[in-house]
């Protein structure tokens, strides 16, 4: 039986509605919204702004998001190959803020954002701790892994809403789905069976070696689990910036 299951992305992102409004970055750029060349000026805005955040950025009261800490995350098990839950604690991903943007646009209508990116590289550092099976072979273990998704694509789909604030309207990311494709995924878990070294190591060749049967089984449970990464990542900027600063117009 499938089950999938996030238990918590405890990102450090602390939102305060009764907080003063903020203000962007002034070497961000701000897009008008009823021109034409709108869909580009915003899509590399997009790009620059991410890219930025691999540096504290005071205006918005967040520090560094390279790499970004989180807590608590688990991964439900698959439909087949993948018969275990991983439950992971005290993660560190890198790469997040090394994105290109290839399209972003805003349906103002449906109040929806729909953007297409590529990350080079996404690698998860931390805690693990999983018992079951994969492809058949059982598998149990606790200890530091390394998961390294090259050239990652990611379709998402944002749904927003207006909120008001202290007389000023705000942005609120309300849903998302997000589509994940990529070229490679390893992994490394240390300490299976007990720090058995020579059943670790078949265990990670078999898991390497069938990367992407693994990946595709438990494909929902990262989809899920990064979608609400974004989603708190968006809200981090737009629950801070009025509409009316975050555009020309």
């Amino acid at each position: 039986m499938f089950y999938f299951a996030l238990v918590s992305v405890l990102i450090c992102l602390c939102l305060n509605d009764g907080a003063d409004a903020a203000k962007l970055p002034s070497s961000w750029t701000k897009c008008n919204r009823t021109v034409k060349t709108f869909p580009e000026c915003f899509r590399k805005g997009i790009e620059y702004a991410i890219n930025s955040f691999n540096k504290p950025t005071p205006e918005l009261e967040l520090g560094s998001l390279e790499p970004l800490d989180i807590p608590s995350l688990d991964i439900g098990e698959g439909r087949g190959a993948v018969n275990v839950a991983q439950h992971f604690k005290n993660v560190k991903l890198h790469g997040l803020t090394n994105v290109k943007i290839y399209r972003s646009m805003i349906d103002w209508d449906k109040k929806t954002i729909i953007t297409d990116s590529l990350s080079p590289s996404l690698r998860l550092e931390g805690e693990y701790a999983m018992n079951g099976r994969v492809l058949l072979l059982p598998v149990m273990g606790q200890g530091t892994c390394n998961i390294t998704l090259e050239n990652m694509k990611i379709h998402h789909v944002m749904s927003f809403d207006y909120v008001e604030r202290k007389g000023k309207t705000y942005m609120k990311v309300t849903d998302i789905a997000i589509s994940m494709n990529l070229e490679k995924i390893s992994f490394k878990f240390h300490n299976l069976f007990n720090r058995q070294r020579g059943l670790g190591e078949n265990i990670n060749n078999v898991l390497n070696d069938n990367s992407a049967d693994v990946f595709n089984d438990v494909r929902e449970g990262y989809e899920k689990s990064f979608g609400l990464i974004f989603k708190n990542l968006a809200n981090s900027i737009l629950l801070k910036v009025p509409v009316e600063d975050l555009f020309l117009n």
